[in-house]
């Protein structure tokens, strides 16, 4: 077994969803910068203001996109094209009312929102400069992120890449020109971000425009009442994801309250740098999770536990490599994340330096809390996943704040989170095992089917005559199987390699269900062959399906 097909589905996805994990986040990062160097710290402060803002634009995002992903993968993997481009549908249309209903709150309470976001006096123009068009913004970013992640699983990865590089890049250039050069105010830091998007949001009409897309937006079909059920579906599965970033708008929101009273402008600004530096690793590690959370529905409702657990073993890997690697650089040298934000000179620099190294540590624990949290929602465990998210993102951080405060003072805000991540991972692993009592047929962190992993065998086959092809029908007779079984799943592997070009592999995963034998099997060849294949085998229980640009074929057979 070479997992060569997931492998390369990874490697494909990884970068795609490292720029979607990047897009809003390096605004954020870009703008704090951009502003801290031109404007200055009172300009950065309300950037840091409106952070529980910014990441509501991320809640939606995942809410809608990875919720709704995950249901139309699921519905692919099912070989129901319908109930795919169903959830397409729904999903799109949610994220676009729900951001709309935003923006108009947004405008309509723009004074009432300030005064619970807790704005200094002095920094309240600021927030009103750059919220005009933040909240312009809103719908557009919402509704490109959410296509991105559907455009990444469709077969166009690479494209969902240009689309985040052109806004950001966009915003970056515009934030040196109407900063830099023309001195526009903060403002104008927030309409690069908004005409970046603009530009991007304009180039997503080519997705639309391809014969080659899978997903569809059909109208026609969707009822209120459908429309109503399947978005609190696509909510269900969302919310673990997007409510990391709901209950960090919580935290923040707190944060922002205790840091301002006791430290002023000085604390806003220090946890502005603290959350940057978190979102610069996060970029990589939610898109590695993303990347892991897009491929594991598919394999997991398909029991291939081979698969399943290689995928996630690479994942954990690259996930402590690059938290390892940026925690380092943290604790030897805090003052390179400092002089990026123009603070590196700032008062009470040793303080500074050493709540920024404390924080640091969060990185890690992070690190696997993300990868368990976009699992667990591929694989539809909302409740572990939920457990994962609110003690990490909210009541992990608060309740350590809240017992070390009396004996460390402020510097209790800083520890809160290294030990809040932590605490998350030892508690969904205690009802993990708890569920495992229960649920006999589940085995470890990640909730292996032990029984069906010893059923199953995986194999890949490079031609005709491949020895392993030999090996799996030894195991196949061995099995007592009928013949004739034999004989249809022979003609389907030679006619995939007669009607493709050399050097294709198919996948086969093979499970003894006792009642039957289920074959599902994987190419990345020619999408007429699969037509092909339909055609002619359709009357031996055969169905097949495109996901993520590879042909899904399942041969199903009943024993007597």
């Amino acid at each position: 077994m070479s997992n060569e097909i997931i492998y390369h589905k990874f490697k494909e996805l990884l970068l795609p969803s490292i720029l979607i994990a990047m897009a809003l986040n390096i605004s954020a990062i870009v703008d704090s910068s951009f502003v801290a160097l031109f404007i200055g710290s009172e300009a950065m402060a309300a950037l840091q203001t409106l952070s529980p803002l910014i990441l509501l634009i991320t809640i939606m995002e995942w809410l809608f996109g990875l919720g709704g992903q995950i249901l139309s993968l699921n519905k692919k993997a099912e070989f129901d094209a319908d109930g795919s481009n169903h959830y397409f549908t729904v999903a799109i249309l949610s994220a676009l009312v729900v951001s709309i209903l935003i923006v108009l709150a947004c405008f309509l309470f723009e004074d009432a929102l300030i005064s619970i976001l807790y704005s200094p006096v002095s920094v309240i123009p600021y927030v009103k400069s750059y919220g005009f068009y933040l909240f312009i913004s809103f719908p557009i970013v919402v509704i490109l992120g959410v296509l991105s992640q559907f455009i990444r699983v469709d077969g166009q990865p690479k494209f969902a890449s240009v689309l985040i590089i052109i806004a950001n890049v966009t915003n970056i250039i515009l934030d040196y020109v109407f900063l830099g050069i023309f001195h526009m105010g903060i403002e104008g830091a927030s309409l690069a971000m908004l005409i970046g998007y603009i530009i991007a949001f304009i180039c997503v009409f080519k997705y639309f425009s391809d014969s080659k897309r899978t997903f569809k937006i059909i109208l026609s079909k969707l009822k209120i009442k459908s429309w109503i059920t399947s978005s609190i579906q696509i909510i269900k599965i969302g919310i673990p994801t997007a409510s990391m970033g709901f209950f960090n708008v919580i935290l923040i929101y707190v944060l922002n309250f205790i840091l301002a009273s006791s430290m002023g402008e000085l604390g806003l600004d220090l946890l502005n740098v603290c959350m940057n530096s978190l979102l610069i690793i996060s970029i990589f590690i939610v898109g590695f999770s993303e990347a892991l959370s897009s491929i594991v529905p598919i394999f997991y409702s398909q029991n291939d536990f081979f698969n399943i657990q290689y995928i996630v073993r690479k994942s954990i890997i690259l996930s402590l490599i690059f938290s390892i690697a940026f925690t380092l650089f943290i604790l030897i040298y805090p003052d390179g994340i400092l002089m990026f934000f123009n603070l590196a000179n700032m008062p009470n620099d040793v303080f500074v330096e050493n709540a920024l190294r404390i924080y640091s540590l969060a990185f890690i624990p992070m690190a696997f809390s993300t990868i368990l949290i976009f699992y667990y929602e591929g694989i539809e465990r909302v409740v572990e996943s939920g457990i994962v998210a609110i003690i990490s993102e909210l009541l992990g951080p608060l309740m350590f704040i809240f017992i070390l405060h009396p004996f460390m003072g402020i510097n209790s805000v800083w520890i809160s989170f290294p030990l809040g991540f932590t605490l998350s991972i030892v508690v969904v692993s205690i009802y993990v095992k708890i569920v495992e009592g229960k649920e006999k047929q589940y085995s470890g962190l990640f909730f292996i089917k032990k029984e069906l992993l010893e059923k199953s065998r995986n194999y890949t086959i490079k031609s005709k005559n491949d020895d392993v092809k030999t090996d799996m029908f030894n195991h196949l007779k061995s099995l007592d199987i009928d013949p004739t079984f034999c004989e249809t799943l022979n003609q389907i592997i030679n006619r995939i390699f007669e009607l493709n070009d050399d050097g294709l592999s198919i996948e086969i995963l093979l499970i003894d269900y006792d009642d039957r034998i289920v074959v599902n099997m994987k190419d990345e060849g020619k999408r007429e062959v699969m037509r092909d294949i339909e055609t002619s085998f359709s009357q031996d229980n055969v169905k097949v399906s495109e996901v993520m640009d590879f042909n899904n074929i399942e041969y199903v057979f009943c024993k007597n």
